[in-house]
């Protein structure tokens, strides 16, 4: 038994025994690491574990408490408030740093299993280059802050039919979906905000929330996306700022929200008064014959928000994403001033030519029949190489595919041990700020399965 575990045990032990009562404090990650006499790193550990299960929460900046025991006995530790600041930068900074020493010494190996983007040879390289070579130079100078007209036209005209009612004015173009995002956080968030996440969820938004010492709340994903049940009653509990999901082909995990649950959650965020985020890069790259809706064709709530970009379906190296916000859109303009100024004009000039035209519809249908094949193959490979008690679902779209490795297996560790054979992928301790995914794996399979790629994935399971 690890040092975590066994810290973590002896703690529970002491809650169910009643010698730890409810409502006590319990002490400091580091008053605890001393009168143990383990690492820091071991108290967050066991001390996640504790919360995942329903012993212990925590308090904004009050420290860790028991639970009473009918909360504990009504909990089962799915779905309740997350870690605090203090665990989920430390977690992230001990991940982080594991992570940092391997691409250090491993920069020549092939990191496509990593990446979360399809392969160059579906994307739209030829239609792009002929559009750019009859652009006339006005590209060459400054832009608009919120981005050019004729883009900004062009996207809310293509995408009415999921996102709802569009205008150009409703648009703020911005350098990929990261700025969009950040551009989010800065103009609506304040330090110290409760913000829900699903989980798992996309590992960058850790990074992006931890300046303003968000207090992060996940909620798990079930068959149907993001359990409503269980978001509601961390909505009853205490105010929560906002909610940023990913309702289509969600990051990792690939699972799309029907319609009817898509209609419930905008309107739980309306009765609660919440900001809702919708990040929609994987949307476009949906398997089935009709493109999902976006939360925005359900309601018109000024606090609904959505952040895409097109580094997904067309080209990631363009860096155009940007934000559907008719409510605020002047106030994402002025904070894009202040950050990074305008977006690039020649890639907003091409990209103007192309969308919504019967090349880019060709191509949308395409990439999403040449995804789906080629993560079938990955997914007829990995069920020969990997193990009995191994789980892996197709998803609804996208490129990426989330392996669950039987409980208790090392994620991180397996990671490792694959890097060191040449196969480089996205352990699941990133993908949340407690420990439940610590046996999973994310791993791209928008490549062609090649030789060498069929050989590389069978690193994997001799690496379990």
């Amino acid at each position: 038994m690890k040092k975590y575990e066994t810290l973590y045990k002896r703690i529970r032990e002491k809650i169910v025994a009643g010698i730890l009562e409810g409502g006590q404090k319990m002490p400091s990650v580091r008053e605890e690491a001393a009168l143990s006499r383990v690492s820091v790193n071991t108290v967050i550990k066991s001390y996640e574990l504790l919360m995942d299960e329903g012993f212990i929460r925590s308090r904004e900046r009050g420290g860790f408490f028991v639970r009473r025991r009918d909360e504990i006995q009504g909990n089962g530790g799915i779905g309740m408030a997350g870690p605090s600041p203090e665990i989920c930068l430390a977690r992230a900074r001990e991940t982080g740093e594991r992570l940092d020493q391997l691409y250090e010494h491993l920069l020549h190996i092939d990191a496509s299993f990593a990446c979360a983007a399809p392969d160059l040879d579906i994307l739209p390289v030829r239609e792009l280059k002929r559009i750019g070579n009859g652009l006339n130079t006005s590209w060459m100078e400054y832009g608009f802050i919120e981005g050019d007209l004729p883009l900004r036209r062009r996207i809310a005209w293509d995408r009415e039919d999921w996102d709802g009612p569009t205008k150009a004015e409703d648009i703020v173009i911005t350098n990929g979906a990261t700025e969009g995002l950040s551009l989010i956080l800065r103009t609506l968030l304040e330090p110290g905000d409760r913000v829900i996440l699903e989980s798992p969820t996309y590992m960058n938004y850790f990074r992006q929330l931890a300046p303003y010492n968000a207090r992060i709340c996940e909620i798990p994903l079930g068959e149907e996306g993001i359990d409503l049940n269980l978001l509601e009653e961390e909505l009853r509990k205490s105010p929560v700022k906002m909610i940023l999901v990913q309702p289509n082909v969600q990051n990792p995990t690939g699972i799309t929200m029907p319609d009817r649950a898509k209609k419930a959650l905008v309107s739980l965020a309306e009765r609660y008064g919440v900001y809702l985020v919708q990040d929609d890069v994987y949307g476009d790259l949906f398997f089935g014959a009709v493109r999902p809706a976006n939360l925005s064709s359900f309601s018109d709530s000024p606090y609904l928000l959505q952040v895409s970009s097109y580094s997904k379906s067309l080209s990631p190296g363009l860096r155009i994403g940007w934000i559907r916000s008719p409510r605020f859109a002047s106030r994402l303009t002025e904070e894009k001033l202040r950050l990074t100024m305008d977006s690039p004009r020649y890639s907003q000039a091409l990209l103007a030519e192309y969308i919504g035209s019967r090349d880019h519809r060709r191509h949308l249908q395409s990439i999403g029949k040449a995804l789906e094949q080629r993560l079938d193959e990955h997914m007829d490979r990995l069920s020969e190489l990997l193990p009995e008690g191994c789980f892996l679902r197709k998803p609804s779209g996208g490129c990426l595919l989330w392996i669950h490795f039987p409980r208790g297996t090392d994620g991180v560790g397996v990671f490792e041990r694959a890097a060191g054979k040449g196969l480089i992928a996205a352990p699941g301790a990133l993908f949340s700020v407690s420990s439940q995914y610590d046996h999973c794996l994310r791993l791209n399979g928008g490549m062609k399965l090649t030789e060498d790629r069929s050989r590389a994935l069978s690193l994997l399971s001799d690496s379990l």
